[in-house]
């Protein structure tokens, strides 16, 4: 991500639709894992520290990030278990986990099966992983850019690769689904009319942000039975066998 994003990202993660909507089917997603009292949580790429800071209210939760920007900022929340560093150079690395979520990350990186095989590693038998990426490469466009981002997925490729670093998968689905052809025709009519994405996260205005945050939250009660065929994102609940 550009080091200014980091910033931006920090100041409205905590309102824009997107942003809160995700949060929320990552905690309902979480709380169906039912981790044990006392539970040790890894939030891989964490950013500036959003989710962090809500796993650190229930659990005892790290994070890393390569950007101390990013810590940085995780540190003005009063977050003190967050690293500047790759799983590879992290400084914890006797502790395992109950879980580790890497949400967002794995498309920014040129070895994701080596970083999924590293967070492995870092889980106890029986431990989860929780991974979101953007789906399919066809929609790539500024944003993906200027996030640094390597690929876009499908749901047959991020299988593959899970499972290449040794998870048991217990649920793949697509999300951010019912906004989605809303999303596809958007980004169609910018594409024939030659225009670019203005890649810069701002929050829309409350009403129509309000309304983005409820339809996209309420797909947290779809996921917990269904699986969505299509998607702007993906989303991956795994296991470590034990």
């Amino acid at each position: 991500m550009e080091a200014t994003f980091y910033q931006t990202v920090y100041d409205i993660e905590k309102i824009h639709w997107w942003c809160v909507a995700r949060q929320r089917i990552v905690e309902d997603v979480i709380q169906r894992l039912r981790l044990p009292p006392g539970a040790r949580v890894l939030d891989v790429g964490c950013g500036s520290g959003a989710v962090l800071e809500a796993l650190s209210e229930r659990f005892e939760a790290y994070g890393t990030d390569t950007s101390q920007l990013a810590i940085d900022l995780a540190g003005q929340r009063g977050l003190t278990n967050a690293f500047c560093c790759t799983l590879a150079t992290f400084p914890r690395a006797e502790l395992r986990f109950d879980l580790a979520t890497l949400l967002d990350v794995i498309e920014h990186v040129d070895d994701d099966l080596a970083v999924l095989r590293e967070a492995h590693q870092y889980l106890k038998p029986g431990g989860w992983a929780l991974v979101t990426v953007p789906a399919y490469q066809f929609l790539w466009g500024p944003h993906d850019v200027v996030n640094h981002h390597k690929r876009r997925y499908t749901r047959g490729h991020l299988r593959r690769v899970l499972q290449a670093a040794g998870f048991e998968l217990r649920q793949l689905s697509y999300f951010n689904s019912v906004l989605f052809p809303a999303a596809l025709a958007a980004w169609a009519g910018e594409k024939l009319a030659g225009m670019g994405n203005d890649p810069r996260p701002r929050v829309p205005p409350p009403w129509l942000n309000s309304l983005l945050t409820a339809v996209f939250s309420l797909e947290r009660y779809l996921l917990r039975g269904l699986t969505l065929p299509y998607g702007l994102s993906l989303i991956a609940v795994a296991r470590r066998p034990l």
